[in-house]
């Protein structure tokens, strides 16, 4: 099971190198200085709109409910300080204080519409990326080459943890262990009963690697060589230009509104 999916979208047949420098890159430093919270909930909206666009399905839509979940739970953090505005409701709990304010929910939003943008952004390059072209996107940018191998790695394990994890509750599902029935508790100790099976099967993939690895001479001097290396096409060139040119316009806006 991999992140990515084959599709017919405009962003499926473009580079790595341009998803990464115009979604990775130009468009997740924007929001970084957006003070506005209606500014931050448009660009929000054109980025859900994007990911709306690249038809994904509904494993990948159900992935945004953990973000939505852990967003919100970061946001509350928020609540502890006083941020100004109009005082709804406050609360002393000894050494923690929960203050409702105008000022707070605004700033608890902005957080939420940031978390939200750049995780939007993130799955943007990931469901219509593979690893391959990911790694020759960051070769692109002239990264050493320990980097592109350790994010090449950490991808492609992702999809195999997935995998092996499966696999093994499939094997104690054989074998008795029923992970669809009971209360939450009751079915977290049986999911423990996959945690050894599964360190075991990573430590085994971990070996091979590392044999693997040696074998084909990582860590050498020596120039790897790639049979895959895509180009950059018209198309890529000019969706960075495009990029550029929104990230300039979005400079030059900045200097006279307030964003």
């Amino acid at each position: 099971m991999q992140l990515y999916y084959p599709s017919n979208s405009l962003l499926h047949y473009l580079h790595g190198f341009t998803k990464i420098l115009v979604f990775g890159l130009l468009l997740t430093f924007i929001p970084l200085f957006m003070d506005q919270l209606v500014s931050l909930t448009g660009l929000l909206l054109v980025c859900l709109a994007l990911f709306i666009y690249i038809r994904p399905s509904r494993w990948h839509w159900l992935l945004l409910v953990p973000v939505l979940i852990l967003s919100f739970t970061m946001s509350l953090s928020y609540f502890l300080s006083d941020a100004g505005g109009t005082l709804y409701y406050q609360a002393d709990l000894g050494y923690w204080k929960i203050i409702i304010s105008s000022g707070n929910i605004v700033v608890s939003l902005k957080f939420m519409c940031r978390m939200l943008i750049w995780c939007l952004l993130f799955f943007l390059i990931l469901f219509t990326t593979s690893n391959e072209d990911i790694v020759m996107g960051l070769k692109k940018f002239g990264l050493p080459e320990f980097v592109t191998l350790s994010v090449s790695l950490a991808l492609r394990y992702w999809s195999l943890m997935i995998f092996d994890v499966k696999t093994v509750m499939d094997a104690q599902y054989v074998r008795g262990v029923d992970f669809r029935s009971g209360n939450l508790y009751a079915r977290s100790v049986r999911f423990a009963s996959t945690l050894v099976p599964v360190l075991f099967v990573f430590l085994k993939r971990f070996r091979t690697t590392s044999f693997a690895l040696t074998l084909k001479g990582a860590g050498r001097k020596n120039k790897r060589t790639y049979y895959y290396n895509p180009r950059i096409t018209g198309l890529d060139k000019r969706v960075i230009l495009a990029g550029g040119l929104l990230f300039i316009t979005w400079l030059g806006l900045r200097c006279f509104f307030t964003l």
